[in-house]
């Protein structure tokens, strides 16, 4: 497998510069970067206080946290969902409150092992049940009545990391860019079907491609960040190919989306590429029918994907550098509807893994009794003090000045 890269257009709003860098055959011949020079600097960038990754999984869609972490030994739960309800004989338990859905049999284990943090309840006040909102509201940080453009890593970026040179401290895995990467200067790229990297570029194209990287300043300002941003994204490009031929993961991989995402995060994190923050995403969750197969089919497949990622870097000695956080735009509905499926909710469930994770779970199960007007329970862990969290512990971060606002970090990293 080989990798190529496609640059997209940057946009400019409202004085902040967004930047998606994707890479099919595009940016192909490049000698400025190898992966192996990466290999030989722990820590390459300069302005970091350290090497530590942090990975990004979103469970686009809106994924049902109270089938996900069932509180089985509430009955209420069971009165509200007399069909979809996990029995509590095939819940594979955490404590005596709550345990996972049966098929995250991998996530099981990782817990019984102390390998794993589990929050139950995260939301915001004033919860959005639209997707875009929502997402947004989770990716910026934002007050749930407030519309913010830069992300929450964005300005992790822009305050922590300004003596880092380059575009490419986050990317991310798929089509779109990551509002969650969004700041004042243009820190990250976005890296569409890693499988399209396997066709060079030839003849005119190649030549076309490789002239891309020779044209001189132009002396305009937005012009000239293009060409600066197109070389640092072709030195990309290179340094992915030689990832992906040179670093072999020590765990095989099933053929399945997050798994094949996860397995080209591995690589490059055992590579030393020099990016801090990783975005990939599993969709599907928006299951207002016909909801049991395939939400027990995408718990599946997060369930080995993350398992399989962790076996894979502690195999090759960057487990201790890695932390993995999942989060998902809303919960469903406590009750199921008629479709024998839920409806966009509030709260939901976050799942933290890597070698300094503390683990556990951190909080107690949604109170059923108690639901608002729309028919959801009321949050208790506020999302931004998981972020909180994150960014004082894990990035060694003001987390008060990046969220721009006082949230009680969790704490979710042994010291």
């Amino acid at each position: 497998m080989s990798l190529s890269l496609d640059r997209r257009q940057f946009v400019r709003l409202a004085g902040l510069t967004a930047l998606t860098a994707t890479v099919p055959a595009f940016l192909h011949k490049t000698g400025l970067v190898l992966a192996g020079q990466a290999r030989q600097q722990p820590n390459p960038l300069p302005g970091l206080k350290d090497n530590h990754i942090l990975v990004i999984v979103q469970l686009a869609g809106g994924n049902d946290g109270l089938n996900t972490l069932v509180p089985y030994a509430d009955d209420v739960y069971y009165k509200l969902r007399p069909r979809l309800g996990i029995a509590p004989q095939k819940v594979l338990r955490l404590d005596d409150r709550v345990g996972l859905h049966p098929e995250m049999i991998e996530l099981h284990k990782l817990f019984n092992d102390g390998g794993l943090a589990v929050v139950p309840n995260v939301g915001y006040p004033n919860p959005s049940r639209s997707h875009f909102r929502a997402t947004d509201i989770w990716e910026t940080a934002s007050p749930a009545d407030r519309m913010w453009k830069t992300g929450w890593v964005g300005r992790y970026f822009d305050a922590e990391c300004k003596g880092t040179p380059g575009a490419m401290l986050g990317l991310r895995l798929g089509e779109q860019a990551a509002l969650t990467f969004a700041g004042e200067q243009a820190r990250a790229a976005t890296l569409a079907n890693p499988s399209l990297l396997e066709v060079p570029a030839k003849g005119a194209l190649a030549k076309g491609l490789d002239a891309m990287t020779q044209v001189e300043p132009t002396g305009i300002e937005a012009l000239d960040f293009i060409q600066r941003t197109g070389n640092e994204t072709h030195t990309l490009a290179q340094r992915l190919k030689a990832v992906v031929r040179d670093v072999k993961p020590a765990v095989e991989y099933p053929p399945f989306a997050l798994c094949q995402s996860l397995r080209l995060v591995a690589q490059m994190i055992v590579a030393e590429v020099p990016t801090r923050v990783f975005y990939v995403t599993l969709g599907g969750f928006d299951t207002h029918s016909a909801q049991l197969n395939r939400h027990a089919g995408l718990l599946q497949e997060l369930s080995q994907a993350l398992s399989l990622f962790r076996r894979d870097l502690q195999a090759q000695g960057h487990l201790d550098r890695v932390l993995l956080m999942t989060f998902s735009e809303f919960g469903r509905r406590a009750a199921e509807n008629k479709q024998l499926g839920t409806d966009h909710g509030t709260g939901n469930v976050m799942f933290l893994l890597g070698g300094k994770v503390k683990p556990g779970v951190h909080g107690a199960p949604p109170d059923l009794t108690k639901l608002d007007a729309e028919g959801d329970p009321f949050f208790k862990v506020d999302f931004r003090s998981v972020y909180a969290g994150v960014l004082r512990d894990w990035l060694n971060a003001d987390a008060e000045r990046i969220l721009a606002g006082k949230f009680e970090p969790l704490a979710l990293v042994q010291k």
